[in-house]
């Protein structure tokens, strides 16, 4: 009867370890416990330009093998716009903006909106912001955001929406944009520009939550195999590959990641790519304002 009852028991802790590893294996992706509203979609705004584009492009498809089964993506777009101008199209009655949306099971498709109008359509669980590449070093421009801010507040219909702060890339260091020169035509000197400017302007700011630290994954991801090929033009992020490094680290500083369950290669058909990403966007999470050299060099 003893060995009987030791063998039930036993058979019966067997069982609860069995249902504990499946469970953990249906767990999402991301961290459930730090997310979004509780209506059960994702739903991320993004105040840009041209860098947001790059940016929210493969956010769809990350996010859905992440085990988010709805999604709701918008992007106010201007071309090369800044904060300043942001504010000043923020209060214009007409449609200023190029504005870009998709869900889950749709391409991106676009519209001319006004600012107001997105803001209001939809319960952003997150808005971002960023500033025109060309002032993202200037830490002087990063004065407008508080007011940008303030005017967005009462547009928003969430009332727990997250205000996040888009920390974008430096230029390609052979890049013939006409604003390099103001960096000494230089990328570090860029790169550096740009993590001083979010360290002393964004960092302190109370009403941004999260810091989306695309500058610092795109420059891990430059110190790896891959070199300094992540641009398509000398700026704007190469399609496959830019684009995705900071698709998988937008998700990763709003939702949370689990770099280690994440099976990129069901995105990513180049396995030595796709530990570049994983590596560069996992690193920049943990250290946002300081390079980590690659591991995959060869």
């Amino acid at each position: 009867m003893k060995i009987f009852n030791k063998l039930l028991s036993f058979c019966f802790s067997l069982l609860i370890c069995l249902s504990l590893i499946g469970c953990e294996d249906t767990k999402p992706i991301y961290n459930s416990e730090n997310t979004w509203d509780d209506d059960g979609v994702l739903k991320i705004l993004a105040v840009g330009n041209s860098f947001s584009v790059d940016s929210m492009e493969y956010v769809c498809e990350i996010a859905k093998e992440m085990g988010v089964e709805k999604i709701e993506l918008g992007n106010l777009y201007i071309g090369s716009c800044t904060l300043e101008t942001h504010l000043e199209k923020s209060q214009s009655e007409f449609n200023p903006y190029k504005y870009y949306t998709r869900n889950e099971s749709k391409s991106w498709s676009s519209k001319n909106y006004s600012y107001k109008k997105a803001v209001e359509e939809n319960n952003w669980d997150f808005i971002t912001f960023q500033q025109g590449s060309a002032l993202s070093g200037m830490a002087d421009s990063y004065s407008y955001l508080n007011d940008l801010i303030e005017v967005t507040k009462p547009m928003c219909t969430n009332a727990n929406v997250k205000f996040a702060w888009h920390m974008t890339w430096a230029y390609q260091g052979n890049s013939t944009h006409k604003n390099f020169p103001d960096y000494s035509s230089d990328q570090m000197v860029m790169y550096n520009a740009i993590v001083n400017a979010v360290q002393t302007k964004i960092v302190t700011n109370s009403d941004i939550v999260a810091i989306i630290p695309n500058g610092t994954a795109i420059q891990n991801a430059r110190t790896s195999y891959l070199g300094d090929t992540l641009t398509r033009d000398g700026y704007h992020l190469s399609y496959n590959q830019g684009r995705y490094i900071a698709g998988v680290t937008t998700l990763a500083a709003l939702i949370g990641m689990d770099y280690d369950r994440f099976d990129f290669s069901k995105v990513i058909e180049d396995e030595k790519f796709a530990k570049v990403v994983k590596e560069s966007s996992k690193n920049a999470m943990q250290k946002p304002f300081e390079i980590t050299p690659s591991q995959i060099t060869a």
